[in-house]
């Protein structure tokens, strides 16, 4: 192209990105890399028209030519650019299908070898971080994780790491694709995938191949092959040094890396390579932060295959989407288990096929330490608080009330059990109720006496005895002695009308409203009208509350009908 060709494409380009960006697209363009790439074309690749676009020209553009001319734009905005500046070729007729989709494969292979190099994944700029995309609150409760060099040792040991780079060596030295695979150990069926993540990791990266000094060979032989400078052959790429042999940080950021790509791309490559787009994948991950959610306990791969075929066919109808999962697990393999075979393989999740309930459930899938403690970064990264907590004996009371709280599915029947233990179970007791104490609200009372109960049992009797003159725990205390001791209580009813509002009240706000009905249920039988009926004269700061609960959730109507009538004086009450 001349000076005002470029200039002439360049504002019909402009106008092009101008409608794209209007239609709120996936990938944000931005005009100038795109007009910047387009001049690049001409000066240094020769393409004088977009209609003349040679093989290797989108290589040379995006692995030499606009690195060396621009090396502070951001590959993710230059890819974006390229992309479409060959939708603006075929859009005006400047390029026909074919050769569109032929440019396209060549931008794919060579976006591979740029990230891959580069080290980091191409991101959607418009795409919600983690927190929004999942509505997760400020805070998540606190997680106990392995210190990082113990999560570095595990990183290390990933067979698909292994292989990966051990694939990626094998090509640098020389050996075809398939010669390498033997060397590496990696089967037919996943050579595409870790080919892939070797390339997408930066263990292998693509340079252009060196000028012959012949001046002859810069010229095509005229038989449509690329000219030498447009050949890209394998080198060394950076992560190759970076794991296992890099320092902890860099170790764990590779595999990090590893398990974004595995979940972001590798179900997505599949697709492309079988030609099928039935089935969209690209975002078949979502379940992978509820997954982190339940840690613990895990999810069975039954629903996380739903989960996946949900969100894979939410464009086609009920009666085509099963169709279409199903042909395409019959041919390829159902994706929710080829996925988590290969994050097992990572080092991501444990598949456990022998646990209590697998009669009903099936496999269930777990994350690894080492993937729980990944995806917590992500999600402080974006705004989520995710405590970590320290060693079982340097735990307060606090914390342990705070897992049990707050803490993910699984996380205290983990917790306590170790805190007990670093500690006796009167001493365990005693720092509970003082932490109670201290915090002086309801729910604490109640998180301190389900942990010593469940915990401490009659071991915990001279604690209890400890605080019978204590404000606000000597009810619960008369009430425990006299379980422990086989003894009817001695409460008044007075006494048992706040014991009651005081547990209720410890309940509320934590729990879905079935929970909250089973909960005031058990403590305040069906028929028994009787202790709600002198519940609006106790002095509890949540007697409204625990009334106004009482009347929406009891099964009983007898008994929702008494809390209201009492709820109607304890307002009363309240606003003298």
């Amino acid at each position: 192209m001349n000076s005002d060709d470029v200039r002439l494409t360049a504002v019909e380009l402009a106008s092009y990105v101008e409608d794209h960006l209007a239609d709120e697209p996936e990938f944000e363009v931005d005009p100038e890399v795109a007009t910047t790439a387009l001049q690049l074309l001409a000066d240094e690749c020769g393409v004088r028209e977009l209609g003349e676009l040679g093989d290797g020209d989108m290589t040379r553009l995006l692995l030499q030519v606009y690195p060396e001319a621009r090396p502070d734009d951001d590959p993710n905005d230059v890819v974006n650019a390229v992309d479409l500046l060959l939708d603006f070729a075929f859009d005006t007729d400047r390029i026909d299908e074919d050769r569109h989709a032929e440019l396209l494969g060549e931008l794919d292979d060579a976006e591979t070898a740029l990230f891959g190099s580069l080290d980091r994944p191409r991101l959607a700029e418009n795409e919600p971080d983690l927190k929004k995309l999942y509505n997760l609150p400020d805070r998540l409760g606190p997680v106990r994780l392995p210190a990082e060099d113990e999560l570095a040792a595990a990183a290390r040991r990933s067979p698909l790491l292994a292989r990966a780079r051990a694939l990626a060596a094998a090509v640098v030295d020389g050996q075809d694709l398939a010669a390498a695979a033997d060397t590496a150990g990696v089967s037919e069926s996943e050579l595409p995938t870790v080919a892939e993540l070797a390339s997408h990791l930066g263990f292998v990266e693509f340079d252009d191949a060196e000028d012959s000094e012949d001046t002859d060979s810069d010229e095509s032989d005229g038989d449509g092959e690329p000219e030498d400078g447009d050949v890209v052959v394998p080198a060394v790429g950076p992560a190759l040094d970076e794991w296992p042999d890099g320092d902890d940080d860099d170790v764990l950021t590779v595999w990090g890396h590893a398990l974004n790509t595995l979940l972001a791309w590798s179900l997505a490559a599949d697709a492309d390579r079988a030609g099928d787009e039935t089935l969209d994948f690209t975002g078949t991950s979502a379940w992978f932060v509820p997954l982190f959610l339940t840690w613990r306990v895990g999810l069975p791969v039954r629903a996380i295959s739903d989960m996946m075929a949900d969100l894979a066919t939410d464009d086609l109808s009920a009666e085509d989407a099963a169709t279409a999962w199903a042909a395409w697990s019959a041919e390829h393999g159902d994706p929710a288990e080829v996925l988590l075979g290969r994050l097992a393989e990572l080092g991501a999740v444990e598949l456990d096929d022998d646990h209590e309930a697998a009669e009903a459930e099936g496999t269930v899938a777990r994350l690894t330490p080492l993937a729980a403690a990944s995806l917590r970064g992500e999600l402080v990264e974006s705004g989520v608080d995710v405590p970590l907590l320290p060693a079982p004996r340097d735990m307060t009371a606090g914390d342990l009330m705070d897992v049990l709280a707050h803490g993910l599915d699984g996380e205290i029947e983990v917790e306590a059990p170790a805190w007990f233990a670093a500690r006796t179970p009167v001493d365990g007791a005693r720092e509970l109720l003082a932490a109670a104490a201290a915090e002086g609200d309801a729910p604490r009372r109640a998180d301190a006496v389900t942990l010593i109960r469940d915990h401490a049992g009659a071991d915990a009797e001279t604690a209890w005895r400890e605080v019978l003159e204590t404000p606000r725990l000597q009810p619960h205390a008369r009430l425990e002695i006299a379980a422990l001791r086989g003894e009817d209580t001695d409460l008044s009813d007075a006494e048992l009308a706040w014991l009651a509002v005081d547990t209720i009240a410890g309940r509320l706000g934590r729990h879905e409203p079935d929970v909250i009905a089973a909960v005031i249920e058990h403590i305040i039988p069906a028929g028994a009208t009787g202790p709600v009926d002198t519940m609006w004269r106790v002095d509890h700061p949540d007697t409204v509350t625990v009334l106004t609960a009482i009347g929406e959730h009891h099964p009983d109507k007898p008994v929702a009908k008494a809390a209201r009538k009492a709820l109607h004086k304890a307002a009363d009450r309240a606003g003298a």
